[in-house]
């Protein structure tokens, strides 16, 4: 009886004859009676291990039952409910109307339901075997679609389908090679998808869905070696995405243009990404750690895409950052975002096989880099300036100390007073220093004072007078000799960082 398939079902008439002929197994008399009372058909308790008579109902009959019957026919219109049977033949309910909803619970059912363009109040296939998927495409659910605790065994097609509730993969076993074993994409779902503990082998297809609730892959196992793990290019989820203690993905994540309103994840579960892609990701609202050492590893996997840096991903999470009140986490993620594009400039100059210009490249962005930070840290100019005032400092404390230091005015080099202290018989190891004692015709003189000197050498627009008062000499000693030369180097380098940092302060360079 099981074998032998049943002809096509239109009327009551067509079943009553089946009746009278006892063509009909006990599940599928427990069926009738069942949708005629609004009741669970109750076959078993559990998926049937395998055909037998007492479990078996076939296509022809589930499909008259689901539409509804005819006027002959007197059912409750709560659909079809059954639960433990195992079902032979293909279910073809394409662009059919439910009238009811369709529950499949715990069946195992042989041949892949055709369900494209169905409309129907819900779906529930929960803890099912489907041996060969299920084609849902277009779909028009009033309520939920279940696939809880399910088996699936083939593609899982929702794409382009409309769900007033929530998909609920929660537990379930999608499995499909390297084919797509969950496609929903350009689907419209109002409420939550829930991929909580599911096993998936294939792809996932998200892409252009729109999500109006949670969008959740908490303790999810998601492998497609060769392809997409997770495609939700331009998916939009208007509650919280939430990419937590997942425990296994092999296979691309591309999150290529989504939008997430609330996005709660961690490090852990990034990491067994693959390959992951963040361009044009955006989000409101972080719930992750803010810990910056860890973004950084998650930016830096994700905002490289097929060879090429996209600066969007860190653009995004330093806005988000600075939004909640993180503004030095913002500024450290901002100026890893330069360091990382301006490397990526110059590996593309190195691989043009330009020398000359990644070499000029490589000082401009050093330059950038220590004095203002790519302008996100432009005090560090200030340090610089410090750096150089000190050095200068050191050279004029031991030029002075030596007596390596002279007037830098003509007239008092050549005046008498000045050369019976530099020269002659009654001549002086340091000559500048003793200049000014109240003693010598110098004590009205400009006093010298090494760290005014210095700045005066280093900063530029500011004159303390001590560089037009003093000047070292080469021909005195060493110290002098290095800090003549030294200190045109130490001017040039002054204007430079000055110059700037004050176009980092004001706004001329860029900081985006």
């Amino acid at each position: 009886m099981i074998e032998t398939p049943l002809p096509r079902i239109a009327h009551w008439a067509d079943v009553q004859q089946l009746i009278d002929m006892n063509a009909l197994t006990p599940a599928e008399h427990q069926l009738i009676e069942a949708v005629k009372q609004g009741k669970w058909a109750e076959v078993g308790s559990a998926v049937p291990k395998s055909k037998t008579v007492s479990v078996t109902m076939r296509a022809p009959l589930l499909q008259y039952l689901i539409k509804g019957g005819c006027n002959e026919f007197d059912a409750a219109g709560t659909g079809v409910q059954v639960e433990g049977a195992w079902i032979v033949g293909k279910v073809d309910l394409n662009f059919a109307s439910a009238v009811g909803s369709i529950a499949l619970v715990n069946c195992h059912i042989e041949e892949r339901p055709r369900m494209l363009q169905i409309k129907a109040p819900s779906l529930l296939f929960k803890g099912s075997r489907l041996a060969k998927g299920l084609n849902a495409q277009g779909a028009d659910v009033v309520g939920d679609v279940v696939v809880e605790g399910a088996t699936v065994e083939g593609e899982l097609c929702l794409s382009g389908a409309n769900i007033g509730g929530q998909l609920i993969c929660t537990k379930a076993q999608l499995l499909h090679g390297t084919g797509n074993a969950l496609n929903v994409q350009g689907a419209k779902i109002d409420g939550d998808v829930f991929l909580r503990g599911a096993n998936v082998e294939g792809g996932v297809l998200l892409s252009g869905a729109e999500v109006g609730g949670q969008l959740s892959f908490k303790d999810a196992r998601l492998r497609n070696a060769h392809g997409y793990a997770l495609d939700m290019q331009r998916t939009v989820v208007k509650e919280g995405f939430y990419w937590q203690q997942v425990e296994n993905v092999m296979g691309r994540v591309d999150l290529t243009s989504a939008h997430l309103a609330d996005l709660a994840d961690d490090a852990e579960s990034w990491d067994k990404c693959d390959e992951l892609c963040l361009v044009g990701l955006t989000y409101d609202v972080l719930h992750g750690s803010a810990d910056v050492d860890q973004r950084l590893a998650w930016l830096e996997k994700g905002a490289v895409w097929d060879d090429e840096f996209h600066p969007q991903p860190y653009e995004q999470l330093a806005k988000v950052m600075r939004e909640s009140g993180h503004r030095t986490e913002a500024t450290s993620i901002l100026f890893d975002k330069e360091l990382a594009r301006r490397k990526a400039i110059r590996g593309r100059w190195w691989s043009d096989r330009k020398p000359f210009r990644w070499f000029l490249q490589l000082c401009w962005d050093y330059m950038l880099q220590f004095t203002i930070g790519f302008g996100h840290r432009p005090q560090r100019s200030f340090y610089v300036l410090v750096v150089l005032v000190s050095v200068a400092w050191l050279f004029a404390h031991f030029a002075w100390k030596e007596g390596d230091f002279a007037p830098n005015v003509a007239v008092l080099l050549i005046s008498d007073d000045w050369r019976a202290l530099a020269q002659g018989p009654d001549a002086v190891p340091n000559p500048a220093m003793v200049w000014g004692d109240a003693d010598h015709a110098g004590k009205d003189y400009e006093t010298f004072h090494s760290v005014a000197y210095a700045v005066d050498v280093v900063v530029p627009l500011v004159s303390l007078g001590q560089d037009a008062a003093w000047a070292p000499s080469t021909n005195r000693g060493p110290w002098g000799w290095h800090l003549w030369w030294l200190r045109w180097v130490l001017t040039v380098l002054g204007w430079i960082v000055t110059a700037i940092g004050a176009a980092a302060v004001t706004g001329v360079i860029r900081k985006d």
